[in-house]
Formats: structure tokens, sequence, C-alpha cells
């Protein structure tokens, strides 16, 4: 499904905006969708799928980008973590 929608702002606002970020449109989604995951309406993989990010370590740089940062679980930490210490025994 595509869903458009059109912002109507002041010329000189959106000539500052498109200085720091050319491309408004992308900018808008991702706004959108951070919003929408920091507020729990997406799951970071529907947030993954609506802005074509490859992987999760894109994603967690794009959130940051946008000054979000999650609360990781305790246990999530620790799996990383653990997943971590596995890839460098390999290595």
């Amino acid at each position: 499904m595509r869903i458009e929608f059109a912002v109507e702002m002041p010329d000189a606002v959106a000539a500052r905006l498109r200085e720091q970020n050319p491309d408004l449109g992308r900018l808008g989604l991702e706004k959108l969708v951070c919003s929408l995951y920091r507020d729990g309406r997406f799951s970071q993989t529907e947030a993954m799928r609506a802005l074509n990010c490859p992987s999760r370590l894109a994603f967690e740089e794009l959130l940051t980008r946008h000054n979000l940062h999650r609360d990781w679980p305790r246990e999530e930490v620790e799996q990383e973590f653990a997943a971590v210490d596995r890839l460098h025994a390999r290595g």
C-alpha cells in the first residue's frame, strides 16, 4: 500500500531544511517512522521494512541520527554481547 501526503511550509523554512538534507521526502519518512517506533506503534522489524534498512546496525545508526535511543532490555544486551563474544572466538 502506498501512502502519500503533502506538507506546506514557508519557502524559507523549506530552503533551510533542504540545505541540511536535500531529500525532504526521505527526511519526512524517517521522522514519521522513527516517531511511530518511539511511540511503540511500529516494531523494529516494521520500522526497518518501512525504511528499507538493510541491517539492525543501519537502523540503530538511523535512530541515533534522529536522536532516538531505545532502552535495551537487560536480556537483549546480554544476548548481543554473547553474540559478539562468539564472533570474536571464531576469528
